[in-house]
């Protein structure tokens, strides 16, 4: 997701960009129609007002200084990246304090009482007018640059998009089945390690935390078939640069009440406030650390 930040914000091809709006759109009609016809309900996050923003905003510089966002960090881990493994390292000890020391006066603090609302409620529409103008739009949109939707390489941005939508669904859908519904997401898994490590709790052996595991282990893999990611030297600040990054996505993750995969991937695509306001922040902080330099330094 940084990599989409990124185009944005340098104005280059929104290819990244692309396959996360589809993955949204796939992972909105499929998620909405199992809330609508399967008869569950899926909670919306919290919103915490002016905790919820800042938290989005420090998960974004913490992007920024980590060179990756909360999904991506796992699988460069996977690909054997240690500078990455000092960011889960950091990112799920610093997500593992704020949840059990700090979250709780930081909110009260600033935003008080959370409260669950999707943007259709807050606009006072229907939840299926809200989602068929949003995907009218994206299709608006998709369709103004033609000649990249006909571009069908062996693994182009348009079959990433549909497939990480589906991914995201299915997680929907299968934590919801056991009792956990949470969809994608990585900051409860990252604390749920540590809490295992430093407390030996078994009960941290859950959805959140086998899903956090299984993510690197896809990525070596995938390595091993398709080979690594390019990687930039690791210079000698980029170790301490690395545990800051994680330091800051796990602090501000937490007091946000979510990383970015699960507000962009999960909370975005049922229309949650909370999720969309995180977005908009998180997006800021990237776009500040990129204008102080800090992306690769």
């Amino acid at each position: 997701m940084l990599s989409a930040f990124f185009e944005v914000i340098t104005g280059r091809a929104p290819d990244t960009l692309r396959a996360y709006l589809l993955a949204v759109l796939v992972e909105m009609l499929a998620v909405n129609a199992f809330i609508e016809f399967g008869g569950v309900e899926i909670p919306y996050s919290h919103f915490f007002g002016l905790a919820t923003a800042l938290g989005g905003f420090a998960l974004g510089l913490g992007m920024v200084l980590a060179m990756g966002c909360a999904g991506s960090v796992f699988y460069r881990a996977g690909e054997g990246k240690f500078d990455y493994v000092v960011v889960i390292a950091a990112y799920g000890l610093s997500a593992w304090l704020t949840a059990n020391w700090l979250v709780a006066p930081i909110r009260q603090f600033l935003g008080g009482e959370g409260i669950r609302m999707a943007l259709p409620r807050a606009l006072g529409l229907d939840r299926w007018i809200t989602i068929a103008v949003i995907v009218l739009l994206a299709l608006l949109w998709f369709l103004r640059d033609r000649h990249r939707l006909a571009m069908m390489e062996s693994w182009s941005s348009l079959r990433t998009g549909i497939a990480l939508g589906v991914v995201g669904a299915l997680a929907w859908i299968t934590s919801t089945v056991i009792g956990q519904p949470s969809g994608l997401g990585t900051v409860e898994g990252s604390a749920n390690i540590a809490e295992l490590i430093l407390r030996a709790d078994l009960s941290a052996l859950d959805w959140h935390f086998f899903l956090v595991v299984a993510i690197p282990l896809g990525s070596y893999v995938a390595s091993v078939r398709r080979g690594k990611s390019p990687a930039l030297p690791v210079k000698s600040k980029r170790i301490p640069q690395a545990m800051l990054g994680g330091a800051f996505m796990g602090v501000g993750a937490t007091i946000a009440g979510g990383d970015n995969i699960f507000h962009g991937l999960a909370g975005v695509p049922i229309l949650a406030l909370s999720s969309i306001v995180v977005m908009i922040f998180v997006f800021a902080g990237v776009w500040v650390g990129i204008k102080l330099k800090w992306l690769g330094t």
